[in-house]
C-alpha cells in the first residue's frame, strides 16, 4: 500500500512539472536600420566630405572692422550731439506754430457745433465727437547716449568654416577615410522681386566619387524659389542666406543618408524562454542570453564592424533554436519539450527573422508554423500575435 502511495506521488509530479511549465518574455531595446536605397558596396568601409564656399570673410577680420567701426562712432560722436540740438532748436521754433494751428483749429470746429441745433449737438456728444482742444506735446530735448561697443551678431553675417561644414555631414554605419568622396559646392545666393515678393536661388552641387569615378550626381535650390512676402530691399539679405546655407547642408546630410547610409532606428523585440528552475532548460535559456546581448550591442552609434558581429551572433542563436525546435513532441502535454515550447521558439524564430530582414528565413519559419498551426493550438492573443507577424513576412 505504501509502494503504492509513493508511486501515485511521483506520477503526479510529473503531471505537475508538464503543467507548471511557464513561458516568460523579455523586451530589449535596441538600434535597427534602414538599408539604403543605394548601397554603396562592400569594398567602401569609410568616406571624406569636402565643401567648398564663396564666403572668405572669418570671424577675425568681422571683429577687427567692428572695433575700427566703433572708434568712428565715438570720434563722430560730438557731431551726432551737435545736430541733434540743431534739430530740438528747429523743433522748439515751430512748436508755438503748432500751437496756434491747434487752437485755431479748434476755434473752427467749436464754432460749426455751436451753429447745430440742440439735438445734434446731444447726438455728436453721445458718439464722442464733440470737438476738443488737443494741444502738442511740447518737445523734450533727449542727449543722444555714447556710443558702446557691442560685439557683432554672428548670425547676421556669413561667415563659414568649410572644414566644420564638412564635419558636420556624417554618413552614417561608416567610418572616416578615403574610400568614397563627397564633394559639396555652393554658390552665391541669387534674390529676386516680383510683385512684392522675394524669391532666391542657390545652385549647390554634390558629386560622389569612389575610384576617380562619378557615381551620383544632384544639384540642390537650383530653381528660384518662394522666400518672403517683402521686398528684398526691406529684409536682412545675409541672415536669409546664412540660413539657407545651413538647410541646403541639412538637405545633404539628408539625402546621402537615404541613398547611401545606414540610418539608425529605435525598435523592440520581445524574446520568449522558458522558466529554468529546475534547470531543464539550460540550452534555451543560454539562447536567450545570447540573442538579449547580441540586441544589446546594436546601439544608435554601433559600428559596421560591431553590428556585423552581433548578427552573426543572432543567426548561431537561431540555429539553436531550430535544433530545439526539432525536439519538441506536440502531442504530449507532458513532454519537457512540448508545444509550448514550441510556439515560443517559433515566435522567436520570426521575430529575429524580421529583425534580420532574412526574407527566405522568415518565410521558411512562417511556413513551419503554418504546418503546426493545429498541433500548437494557439489560443485567442497568440492568433493576434501570429497575423502580426504573419504580415510582416509578407510585407519584408
Amino acid at each position: 500500500m505504501k509502494k503504492q502511495f509513493l508511486c501515485l506521488l511521483a506520477v503526479l509530479g510529473v503531471s505537475n512539472s508538464g503543467i507548471a511549465q511557464r513561458i516568460l518574455t523579455e523586451n530589449v531595446n535596441y538600434f535597427d536600420v534602414r538599408t539604403p536605397n543605394n548601397p554603396l558596396g562592400e569594398s567602401i568601409k569609410n568616406y571624406n566630405v569636402s565643401v567648398e564656399t564663396p564666403y572668405t570673410l572669418t570671424v577675425e577680420e568681422l571683429n577687427a572692422q567692428s572695433l575700427v567701426d566703433f572708434e568712428q562712432e565715438k570720434v563722430n560722436y560730438a557731431n551726432v550731439v551737435k545736430e541733434s540740438e540743431m534739430e530740438f532748436k528747429d523743433r522748439i521754433a515751430g512748436y508755438s506754430d503748432e500751437v496756434k494751428a491747434a487752437e485755431e483749429r479748434y476755434d473752427k470746429e467749436i464754432n460749426n457745433f455751436n451753429k447745430l441745433s440742440l439735438l445734434e449737438r446731444l447726438t455728436i456728444t453721445e458718439q464722442g465727437k464733440k470737438p476738443r482742444l488737443i494741444v502738442p506735446k511740447k518737445p523734450v530735448y533727449v542727449k543722444p547716449n555714447e556710443p558702446v561697443y557691442q560685439k557683432p551678431n554672428l548670425d547676421d553675417h556669413l561667415i563659414f568654416d568649410n572644414q566644420v561644414l564638412s564635419d558636420n555631414v556624417e554618413l552614417m554605419g561608416y567610418q572616416k577615410g578615403n574610400d568614397v568622396l563627397f564633394v559639396i559646392n555652393i554658390s552665391k545666393m541669387v534674390f529676386q522681386d516680383n510683385g512684392g515678393q522675394t524669391y532666391y536661388s542657390q545652385p549647390t552641387q554634390l558629386k560622389v566619387i569612389t575610384a576617380a569615378k562619378v557615381i551620383d550626381e544632384k544639384t540642390f535650390d537650383g530653381e528660384f524659389k518662394f522666400l518672403t512676402s517683402s521686398n528684398s530691399n526691406t529684409i536682412n539679405l545675409e541672415r536669409y542666406e546664412k540660413n539657407n546655407v545651413n538647410k541646403i547642408m541639412t538637405d545633404i546630410s539628408n539625402y546621402i543618408n537615404e541613398e547611401f547610409g545606414y540610418i539608425p532606428v529605435s525598435s523592440t523585440i520581445k524574446i520568449g524562454y522558458p522558466n529554468n528552475k529546475k534547470r531543464d532548460y539550460d540550452v534555451l535559456e543560454n539562447a536567450k542570453i545570447k540573442a538579449i546581448s547580441a540586441y544589446r550591442k546594436l546601439k544608435q552609434n554601433t559600428s559596421s564592424e560591431v553590428r556585423k558581429r552581433s548578427i552573426k551572433e543572432l543567426k548561431a542563436v537561431r540555429e539553436v533554436w531550430k535544433r530545439e525546435l526539432s525536439k519538441v513532441d506536440y502531442k504530449n502535454k507532458k513532454a519537457l519539450m512540448n508545444k509550448k515550447i514550441g510556439k515560443m521558439i517559433f515566435f522567436n524564430l520570426m521575430r529575429v527573422d524580421l529583425s534580420l530582414k532574412d526574407k527566405a528565413q522568415a518565410e521558411e519559419t512562417l511556413n513551419q508554423m503554418q504546418e503546426r498551426r493545429i498541433d500548437l493550438d494557439l489560443n485567442y492573443d497568440d492568433k493576434i500575435t501570429f497575423t502580426r507577424l504573419e504580415e510582416k513576412v509578407y510585407n519584408l
